[in-house]
């Protein structure tokens, strides 16, 4: 865990509708808990969107909040809107489109400040070396910019 915020959240599936989230930055996912209110906005669970019901929600000493994932292997854009009040997550799908409503520069700065931490730290895999050496890094000389060859190489290259 390396972030908490309280945010109101809307998701692009759900324009219509601001709930508010504890929005949580791992260094694998930004987590989005749900507050347990917008359970009596539906009777049934969000179609393809949530997928637990606690069927004893009002008898139960605990409850299960409805809790979004966003893989940061998935992430694809961070936004920012205008002074900093909001700021949208998108990853490879429509579903996966989450704006969080702040209104608080200095939250939104902190959150990015700790998602590029831990998005500048992600493992990235080396670029390849190329097998074989190309002509001008075979026989060029870096600090003149002039090539020597000799007759034998000259051939070489040809064949």
């Amino acid at each position: 865990m390396r972030h908490l915020l309280w945010s109101s959240v809307v998701f692009y599936q759900t324009p219509g509708l601001e709930v508010t989230a504890c929005v949580l930055l791992s260094t694998k996912a930004v987590y989005f808990v749900l507050h347990d209110g917008l359970r009596r906005y539906f009777s049934e669970p969000l179609q393809d969107f949530w997928h637990q019901k606690n069927t004893d929600y009002n008898n139960s000493p605990f409850h299960i909040s409805q809790c979004f994932v966003l893989k940061l292997s998935d992430l694809q854009s961070v936004n920012v809107g205008l002074f900093d009040q909001h700021f949208r997550l998108t990853g490879s799908s429509p579903a996966q489109v989450v704006t969080c409503l702040t209104r608080d520069s200095y939250l939104t700065h902190c959150f990015l400040q700790h998602l590029m931490l831990v998005l500048s730290s992600l493992e990235r895999t080396p670029s390849p070396e190329p097998v074989d050496k190309d002509f001008y890094s075979e026989f060029g000389n870096k600090t003149t910019g002039t090539l020597s060859l000799s007759a034998s190489a000259f051939f070489s290259c040809l064949t």
